[in-house]
């Protein structure tokens, strides 16, 4: 049976995943520190998900590091985060500890420029399966103004046609016009057991 693990779970586990928090709320199955080693046996995982959660790491390369020491090899990481070019959705709460792009995670993805020049600067390797940029936070749970959903569901079309629209809007545009939230999909790059 796979094994899916929703880290920093919160009230708002994913159905099916083991919650994994250091808060006693609702829905946490294993109570740990997410920053610290993770509670799982080595390729133990085929599913982590991770949602608002990489921006509170202070040392993300260790916490991508250890996460991919528990991922079976081709297990799927996803991710979902406030996006840096936001600087009031990120700074506003001060349990942030960084900014992230969805190019942050280049550096771990030996087939992107960054991950062949940088990637020498973890052991943990994956590959990026799927981008998604979103102009409205959180936008599946709650539902923003008639006006302010239908611009973000414009805004989002636009930066996501492409990998190249996605970088454009990253660089240039997308803090100009309030980019609130990206997802990235993660595949652990392990030779097989």
């Amino acid at each position: 049976m796979p094994v899916s693990i929703d880290l920093g779970c919160g009230f708002r586990k994913k159905p099916g995943a083991i919650g994994v928090d250091i808060a006693r709320l609702g829905g946490v199955d294993i109570l740990a520190d997410v920053f610290r080693p993770l509670p799982f046996r080595d390729c133990s995982v085929d599913e982590v998900f991770a949602s608002h959660l990489v921006e509170h790491v202070d040392d993300l390369m260790g916490f991508m590091g250890e996460v991919w020491r528990i991922c079976k090899p081709g297990a799927i990481v996803h991710l979902r985060f406030p996006h840096a070019t936001t600087p009031y959705v990120i700074w506003k709460d001060p349990t942030h500890r960084r900014g992230v792009l969805t190019d942050t995670f280049n550096y771990f993805d030996p087939m992107t420029p960054d991950g062949a020049f940088f990637g020498y600067y973890h052991p943990a390797k994956f590959t990026i399966e799927k981008r998604v940029l979103r102009f409205n936070m959180n936008a599946d749970t709650w539902k923003p103004g008639r006006g302010r959903l239908l611009i973000g569901r414009v805004l989002d079309a636009l930066a996501n046609r492409s990998q190249r629209a996605q970088y454009l809007c990253e660089r240039f545009w997308g803090g100009w016009l309030g980019l609130e939230e990206a997802h990235i999909w993660l595949r652990a790059l392990k030779p097989a057991e």
